[in-house]
């Protein structure tokens, strides 16, 4: 039974934990505080015992499961083939831990981080262990979220991405190669889905409430941009996109948006808040926040492409009114746009980004996908329009 580390017992690393020993893997969960890893290992326990209250799981197979769970210490690493690091995201910090347990790790074990935003390079290289370490990013919760970003860096041996592909496989996730780059795939081709829609809402065209009916009802998300950012948070949510602006030196396509951080600035976060875009204090969501101009007036070139764009997402876009036609013309060329970029960066290639974006943040197609489904020229027409009406160039293609 091959034994995997993981360093980290919050909700993350805990859930990683769970993901390994349910496919046969011996875990060795550490944590800075050992009582937060039995502490971890208890959550586990204790959400299994709701899917068997459930009839969703058996006594035997939870207890196979956490049984395979054991708070460790750094000693408890001596076989370990894969270490997995789930702390906070702090690269000293990161760098510090690691660096404590790399004495009692075999020679042969892989380093994988599951940082979101940070370089795995950098900590490669800090840690001496550069051709070992890798990028092994999921998302939360783990145990139900199926993408894994596997980062390669340069420096990395890649018999060892190949390796952390097929665990991650065998652990029954669906793997999207990437660089290592800032925001990987998700975190940076995501960014559009949110900012755009923040800077349509400043710019008069619709109300929250209407784009996110229209993105989930028209477009088929899950969920609407503004009630996703009150969900995530508004302070993550503009933290994540800030430093993947910063570090992709700052184009005006993901600068972030005035309006979301206001509502940071004022300390209305989201859901966890009471109140963001949305007043969560009654019975049902209510939106409050509006946008900065009056409705804008809209040239017919604008019009007839977001028209024949909505009725390329579905017959219900087709019946939205213009300004909302234009919002979601927007904000999903916003995504296309960001994918296209992403690929001419060399962060993925368009299968990878595909897959990332249906599997990582439930996107109802990949974005290259979704735009080789429309008719030709269709896009294109919707690209040239928005470059005639929005400035600062945030639609000009690769």
């Amino acid at each position: 039974m091959p034994t995997a580390g993981i360093l980290g017992a919050g909700a993350m690393g805990a859930g990683i934990a769970q993901v390994a020993a349910a496919a046969g893997w011996s875990v060795v969960l550490l944590d800075v505080d050992q009582t937060a890893a039995q502490a971890g290992i208890d959550g586990i326990a204790g959400r299994f015992a709701k899917r068997i209250e459930r009839g969703r799981m058996t006594q035997d197979d939870a207890d196979a499961i956490v049984g395979r769970i054991s708070a460790g210490s750094p000693d408890s690493l001596s076989d370990c083939a894969l270490l997995i690091e789930a702390i906070v995201e702090d690269i000293d910090m990161k760098v510090a831990a690691l660096s404590a347990l790399l004495e009692h790790l075999p020679a042969d074990a892989i380093i994988a981080s599951n940082t979101s935003s940070l370089s795995v390079t950098e900590l490669g290289v800090r840690l001496d262990r550069a051709d070992r370490t890798c990028g092994m990013h999921f998302f939360n919760p783990a145990p139900v979220m199926k993408l894994v970003e596997v980062v390669a860096t340069e420096h990395c041996d890649r018999a060892v991405i190949d390796r952390v592909a097929d665990i991650a496989t065998k652990w029954g996730k669906t793997v999207a190669h990437c660089a290592d780059t800032p925001g990987f795939i998700v975190n940076r081709v995501a960014r559009p889905y949110y900012l755009e829609a923040f800077r349509c809402l400043e710019d008069g065209l619709c109300t929250p409430d209407l784009l996110d009916a229209a993105m989930r009802d028209a477009a088929n998300f899950r969920m609407g941009p503004f009630e996703l950012t009150d969900l995530i948070g508004h302070d993550v949510n503009t933290a994540t996109t800030r430093s993947v602006w910063t570090s992709w030196d700052k184009p005006q396509r993901l600068c972030p948006v005035h309006a979301q951080e206001a509502l940071v600035s004022a300390g209305d976060l989201g859901r966890k808040t009471g109140c963001g875009v949305y007043d969560h204090t009654g019975d049902a969501p209510v939106a409050v926040l509006r946008g900065m101009s009056d409705a804008p007036c809209l040239t017919s070139g604008l019009t007839e492409a977001a028209a024949a764009f909505a009725a390329g997402v579905s017959s219900q876009a087709a019946t939205c009114p213009a300004p909302v036609q234009v919002a979601l013309m927007r904000v999903l060329c916003g995504l296309f746009n960001e994918a296209l970029w992403a690929r001419h960066d060399g962060v993925a290639d368009a299968n990878a980004i595909d897959t990332a974006m249906t599997f990582g943040v439930n996107y109802p197609k990949g974005p290259f996908e979704w735009m080789s489904s429309f008719d030709g020229g269709v896009v294109d027409a919707a690209f040239d329009a928005l470059s005639a009406d929005v400035s600062a160039g945030r639609f000009t293609r690769p």
